[in-house]
């Protein structure tokens, strides 16, 4: 990686959002855990020790959660503080639906959540808006927390034996189990209405962490914004000016490359492809990451992208958008959100979800793969129709229905 660092702020914007780290920092107890992190004179590590950010305090003392309170009943109190248009990290634990809050993972960023036979990592790193799931036991790593180092402004986690993993990172990087790879687990990022409309039993995690948070509050003010190009710590490289600094896509890596998909630009040919369709459009973007042929299934009702394995009945499929309708080219079959093929020759085939796929601030995704393709559409795509706002409809769109697990 190379070294070396840009400055792509201005002084008072860099003080406000130090200010705003600091105050953050402040709100926390110590970090829960006993991991104190390598001794980086004495340790392995694959990565070059330079390429490591000591957050310092900002950093070590955001408290990760272990097995943290769920609610059952959605009208308790302790789910109040998500609204249906949040965004939540969706998944299946326990043979149970479960919703995470992104604006829990504001402050906490790390979530261990263990019952016998099963465990799941839950991370977000608000600083690169990335998500990643990972189910540590094939790899024999205890529960992590959040370190006191970034790399590339992304989220250091940490286990127990004082090994370091970046997020976005394929494998640790340094401490005693470096190049320990973690197994990622697929996941779906939506508005918490749409996966209550899917999954009206589900699971949310409560309020009651034990911290008084104002959960409610984004604590990095305009950090987010997509033409926002100040980052709090060191990049190693220039920014890749290929698309908006914070804008989000989802992708999949290949090596230091892969394929990238902006959402704006999904959202946008969604609803450029289909006027006046009350809210309700989706869109299919076939790539390929690595020689591996992949698509990118978007629901504007979601306000989501899955990435899925493009092969089906072992054959290679590509898709299109033909009167409102996923279709595969190949066979004519009509394909919902959920990969399942509902009409057609392949009815009742499913498509893999891609294990690797993640969403991520542009600057991250490019940061680590700085090879990267950029999904783009057609030239009869019309870029301003991202602007467009849809509002979604109050009913399940038939797209998003899911079978019984």
């Amino acid at each position: 990686m190379r070294t070396g660092k840009i400055d792509t702020g201005t002084r008072p914007g860099r003080r406000a959002a130090r200010a705003i780290l600091v105050l953050f920092a402040a709100a926390f107890p110590a970090c829960s855990g006993d991991a104190t992190g390598p001794d980086l004179s004495l340790a392995t590590c694959s990565l070059p020790l330079e390429s490591l950010t000591d957050g310092g305090s900002d950093r070590s003392s955001i408290p990760a959660l272990d097995n943290p309170e769920v609610a059952r009943r959605l009208i308790a109190p302790e789910v109040g503080y998500v609204g249906r248009s949040d965004q939540v990290i969706a998944l299946h634990f326990n043979d149970q639906p479960l919703a995470i809050p992104l604006k829990l993972l504001w402050y906490h960023e790390v979530l261990n959540f263990s019952v016998p036979g099963e465990r799941l990592t839950i991370t977000y790193s608000p600083l690169t808006g990335s998500v990643g799931v990972f189910n540590p036991e094939p790899s024999g790593a205890s529960d992590f927390r959040v370190s006191s180092y970034v790399l590339d402004n992304n989220l250091v986690m940490e286990d127990r034996s004082g090994t370091f993993y970046p997020q976005l990172a394929p494998s640790a990087t340094c401490g005693p189990r470096d190049g320990t790879r973690l197994t990622r687990v697929p996941y779906e990022l939506m508005t918490y209405g749409t996966w209550l409309l899917i999954y009206l039993d589900t699971w949310i995690v409560s309020r009651n962490t034990g911290h008084d948070f104002l959960y409610t509050l984004y604590p990095y003010g305009n950090y987010r914004t997509p033409s926002n190009a100040w980052l709090p710590y060191p990049t190693a490289a220039p920014i890749d000016r290929r698309r908006l600094p914070k804008e989000t896509v989802i992708g999949v890596p290949a090596g230091s490359g892969g394929i990238a998909f902006p959402l704006a630009d999904l959202r946008a040919a969604a609803v450029n492809d289909q006027p006046g369709s009350a809210g309700t459009s989706v869109w299919a973007a076939s790539g390929m990451a690595g020689g591996e042929p992949v698509v990118a299934f978007w629901n504007t009702q979601a306000r989501s992208a899955r990435v899925y394995r493009a092969r089906a009945a072992g054959r290679t499929l590509t898709f299109e958008v033909m009167e409102g309708r996923r279709q595969d080219v190949e066979t004519g079959s009509i394909w919902n959100f959920n990969g399942r093929a509902v009409t057609g020759p392949l009815e009742g085939e499913r498509l893999e979800p891609h294990p690797e796929s993640y969403h991520a601030f542009w600057f991250a995704w490019a940061a680590f793969q700085p090879d990267t393709d950029v999904w783009r559409a057609a030239p009869s795509f019309d870029a301003a129709a991202g602007a467009v706002v849809v509002s979604p409809p109050r009913s399940l769109d038939p797209d998003l229905v899911r079978e019984p697990r």
